[in-house]
């Protein structure tokens, strides 16, 4: 089983036809990425906060439909978290604003005190990972997890929610480092380090724990560093109607293309760069499909695979 650890929120975003209205989708990157990997086939849990309320039920309703494990879920009485999206470009993406306090976020996250013995992966990051009130006790599961599984790490970095730069690189950092694979957007790299080239960051990141890092570019595809050697993934060419999501989708298909490689766990082998290609192909290609959709709508493994096949 492979753990995803983070957020669930509504995602309010505005309607291309009627002024001043928005439409209400389900999201949150965590919960987006454990939909993904249950629409890829890969068994997947979900930890986190949901609210009883309406949304929380909706998100319940929806992990379910998806195949996600609801066992380490905790449905608390606080209201479901929101976040307003405002509208990006493809080379920019979409931007957020957060309402987290007194809502589902705002409590004890519900890691298991156990490590899950059919666990065999654990994946964190963005608001969950980096809020001053979850941070140190996502860097504590970090710690456990890698006694017994792999584990992967993406900091989707929300500025508004996290404005101090220093502290959260002190974060992100202490988190990396307990990460088998590590991937960031561009975007998130250049917040965290304005006066460095993103590969450049990308690639030091390789030298701080992790087995590989990724950095994503937008319609530019991802480039990785597996040690010092560098690999390129393309990004197909779509027709871009919603970039919400795409992120997400490339972390969800990224470990489960792993996962069909038997490349998670603590008895996998380290993974080298013929294969790390083609787990990159496949997400991008997941990542591209995404951008063609309204919303944070993950493909099915069918969809990519016949993708692939087309050729970009």
């Amino acid at each position: 089983m492979i753990l995803i650890s983070g957020e669930a929120l509504v995602d309010l975003i505005p309607d291309r036809v009627r002024d001043n209205a928005y439409d209400a989708v389900l999201g949150g990157s965590p919960y987006n990425v454990a939909i993904g990997l249950g629409r890829l086939g890969a068994p997947t849990a979900f930890v986190s906060r949901v609210s009883k309320d309406a949304n929380g039920e909706a998100f319940a309703a929806a992990l379910a439909q998806a195949g996600v494990d609801l066992s380490f879920v905790a449905r608390v009485p606080e209201p479901t978290t929101l976040a307003f999206v405002m509208r990006g470009t493809a080379a920019t993406g979409a931007r957020y604003s957060f309402y987290l306090d007194s809502t589902s976020f705002d409590g004890p996250w519900p890691f298991p005190r156990q490590w899950p013995p059919n666990a065999r992966h654990l994946h964190v990051g963005s608001i969950s990972a980096l809020d001053p009130r979850h941070g140190d006790s996502v860097v504590a599961a970090l710690g456990e997890a890698r006694r017994h599984a792999t584990t992967s790490f993406d900091p989707n970095i929300r500025p508004l929610v996290t404005p101090d730069r220093m502290k959260v690189i002190a974060l992100v950092e202490r988190q990396l480092a307990l990460a088998s694979f590590v991937k960031a957007s561009d975007e998130d790299l250049r917040w965290l380090y304005p006066d460095r080239d993103p590969e450049a960051s990308i690639a030091d990141w390789a030298r701080r724990g992790p087995l590989f890092s990724v950095a994503t570019r937008g319609p530019e595809g991802a480039v990785a560093f597996l040690g010092s050697e560098r690999i390129e993934a393309r990004a197909p060419k779509v027709e871009v109607v919603d970039t919400v999501g795409a992120g997400d989708s490339f972390m969800s298909a990224l470990i489960a293309a792993m996962d069909a490689d038997g490349a998670l766990g603590m008895k996998a082998a380290a993974p080298k760069a013929a294969s790390l290609s083609r787990w990159l192909n496949f997400a991008t290609t997941a990542a591209a499909i995404t951008c063609t959709r309204k919303g944070s709508d993950p493909p099915t493994r069918a969809e990519i695979e016949t993708r692939l096949a087309q050729g970009s």
